[in-house]
């Protein structure tokens, strides 16, 4: 589903792709988030930080009224305050989505799929 914004010269749609992007994105620049995990769990769990593939592991709800919700998959490092490395991404997350598209951001729920422990 994409998001459309009509107006008097036309129209313009977001896809969900686009919003997934800058989600990820700003979610990557967070401390204490080691990568991305997949939205469903038999895709099996691999960490991925690169930019070329930052929509991994979201997934978008578009709603009728130009406002959003996230759903991110993440894994953390091991030994930071989960919750508060979460609350950081789903202020960044928002943030991003609200300056960057000018969309209204519902909600951004943060599903903590494993730990990084170092080697």
């Amino acid at each position: 589903m994409t998001v459309k914004n009509p107006s008097d010269m036309g129209s313009v749609s977001i896809a969900d792709d686009v919003i997934a992007n800058i989600a990820g994105q700003a979610a990557a620049e967070c401390y204490g988030l080691v990568g991305m995990a997949p939205k469903h769990l038999f895709a099996g769990i691999g960490v991925n930080k690169r930019a070329e593939n930052a929509a991994r592991g979201i997934q978008v709800n578009a709603y009728g009224d130009y406002s959003v919700s996230l759903d991110l998959h993440v894994i953390m490092a091991y030994g930071v305050r989960i919750p508060e490395v979460a609350r950081t991404v789903m202020e960044r997350v928002k943030s991003a989505i609200e300056n960057q598209l000018g969309l209204s951001v519902r909600e951004v729920n943060v599903h903590v799929h494993g730990l990084k422990i170092p080697d």
